[in-house]
């Protein structure tokens, strides 16, 4: 070792024997004042509310604005809605017109989420009197009816069809009621009780449909394949007569 680097590193010890018991224990300090520590983001769990059934008195009714003149005398009141047929068997005809030609006739109270729009329609023969089957129908739409197509928009359809004697036979054999029921798209049916009424639950590519009878009628309620086998269960389970629906304004 030369004289210089000696020199060197004696005064080095000196420089650190002056600076106390542990002259490094502050190295790094000034660096690590400007470092700051990781932030780590807390994550607060997202809550998502399920989508609420909508209220009937929430809808806006398609056909409402519809008047008939003829409320004192049936049959002049049945030709009022007969001559706006323009060649369908479906009559575009509005609550009021409904109420007073099926007195008793039932609506959900409750409807899918998303639903916003009712279309709805007496159904007649060729001469002028009511068909038996179906006598009404009433389309549910999530956006006003027929400006999207039915596949998109149209949620459910309920149809009801004055049967009084369908009640007792079915209640006679219900498992022979899916026999009777079924038509050649029906893929599966499965008899369901529940709450006192009696319930065919059929299934085919394009969704399911509910039917019971309730007062000489007999409701068939289709709901498309994008809602709910249980939304289907609510709307039935909520069936209030139409005629207690408020008309909207």
């Amino acid at each position: 070792m030369s004289k210089r680097v000696a020199l060197g590193c004696v005064v080095v010890g000196l420089v650190l024997s002056a600076c106390g018991d542990q002259p490094l224990g502050t190295l790094g300090n000034r660096s690590s004042a400007w470092i700051n520590e990781p932030t780590v983001p807390s994550t607060q769990p997202r809550v998502f509310e399920a989508p609420k059934p909508v209220s009937a008195e929430a809808l806006l009714w398609a056909n409402d604005d519809i008047l008939n003149t003829q409320f004192d005398n049936t049959d002049e009141f049945l030709a009022e809605v007969f001559a706006r047929r323009d060649g369908d068997s479906f009559i575009q005809s509005s609550r009021t017109e409904i109420s007073f030609a099926l007195p008793g006739v039932m609506f959900p109270g409750m409807l899918p989420p998303t639903a916003e729009w009712v279309s709805s329609q007496l159904i007649f023969d060729n001469d002028g009197t009511l068909s038996a089957e179906p006598t009404a129908a009433f389309g549910v739409w999530s956006a006003e009816p027929y400006t999207r197509s039915r596949s998109v928009a149209q949620m459910a359809v309920l149809r009801v069809a004055t049967d009084p004697d369908g009640a007792t036979s079915t209640a006679e054999d219900p498992g022979a009621g899916c026999a009777q029921l079924s038509d050649q798209t029906t893929q599966r049916c499965e008899y369901v009780s529940e709450d006192s009424t009696d319930t065919w639950e059929l299934r085919s590519a394009a969704g399911t449909t509910l039917v019971w009878f309730d007062s000489g009628f007999r409701y068939e309620l289709f709901g498309r394949d994008f809602v709910t086998t249980s939304s289907l269960y609510e709307m039935r389970q909520s069936m209030v007569p139409l005629s207690s629906v408020p008309v909207e304004g």
